[in-house]
């Protein structure tokens, strides 16, 4: 039985992830910084420390692959992403690369470390990277460290994740029932999903097979949806009226971030909204071409917007 270390093991990822790989018949290790609260029946826990490479070694020894799930989404500078996305990752991948038993790598990006697309096509890998964001270079930093690894990689960069009991996708939803929602950069943004599903598949297929190693991937549904195409959507599934769409100008949005941050600094919580993510919802198209993983694939099937928000409340 071949075991897979996944580190961000107790999200909403890695969750799935972990569960996906159980019913495989692999063994699961979650390496964390504590002791998770609830876990995954079947899955052992591995204590480590991110910013020591012995810890992480400890962590990984005798594992078969690694899958590097965990990131900080909302710090409140550019170094702190930084420590936890870049730093954290190269020492991950060092680790890795001295873990005898350890033969695969696979890194979750982000769409945020390629950047943002023009109005008019998807992303591509071909394009030279444009982050945006401090959380986007600090991903794309990460990238450069598991390209390191002595062994096979992957990397993936998914867009917009949702599915079941995602934090970020709740928020949106409880913001569509009480009738009012925010445009996402703009009233014509466009934006690609995957569905929670679709990405695990596809990091199994990754762990599983050559076809991928050495690349990098832009994984996710192949047609994109304008926000508020979106939130129609999301309106239909829960069975509620469509929201009032309010447009903010850029600066409206930074200093609702900015606004996030200094509340939750005060109580001692992380936020939910940050001015890094304002910068990000400044560039209003956020698409990507899944072209080149169908073609390594030989084919894929992703889950329509449509349909996997129904899974998602049904």
């Amino acid at each position: 039985m071949k075991t897979i270390a996944v580190t961000g093991g107790t999200g909403f990822v890695g969750r799935a992830l972990s569960r996906a790989l159980l019913e495989k018949g692999f063994a699961v290790r979650v390496l964390t910084r504590s002791a998770p609260a609830l876990r995954l029946e079947g899955v052992t826990c591995a204590e480590t420390d991110f910013s020591d490479k012995e810890s992480l070694k400890r962590a990984l020894a005798g594992a078969d692959a690694a899958v590097h799930l965990a990131a900080a989404l909302f710090c409140r500078s550019k170094e702190d992403f930084l420590r936890a996305n870049a730093v954290g990752t190269a020492n991950l991948a060092a680790a890795a690369g001295a873990t005898p038993a350890l033969k695969k790598l696979v890194y979750i990006s982000s769409l945020a470390a390629g950047g943002p697309s023009s109005a008019e096509t998807p992303r591509t890998e071909a394009e030279k990277e444009a982050p945006v964001s401090f959380y986007g270079q600090s991903k794309l930093e990460g990238e450069k460290a598991v390209r390191e690894f002595p062994g096979p990689f992957v990397i993936l960069r998914p867009p917009i994740i949702y599915g079941k009991n995602d934090s970020g996708f709740s928020k949106i939803a409880e913001w569509v029932k009480k009738g009012v929602m925010v445009n996402a950069g703009s009233a014509g943004g466009r934006f690609s999903f995957v569905y929670l599903d679709d990405l695990v598949a596809a990091i199994i297929s990754a762990l599983e097979t050559d076809k991928f190693d050495g690349g990098t991937f832009y994984v996710c549904e192949s047609r994109s949806y304008a926000w508020q195409e979106f939130i129609a959507l999301l309106a239909a599934g829960m069975g509620v009226k469509m929201p009032v769409l309010l447009t903010l100008p850029p600066w409206a949005v930074y200093a609702v971030g900015w606004l996030y941050e200094t509340v939750t600094a005060l109580a001692g919580a992380e936020p939910v909204m940050n001015r890094d993510k304002a910068r990000e919802a400044a560039a209003p198209n956020w698409t990507a071409s899944p072209a080149l993983w169908e073609k390594a694939a030989g084919a894929a099937k992703w889950t329509p917007l449509e349909e996997g928000i129904k899974k998602t409340f049904s």
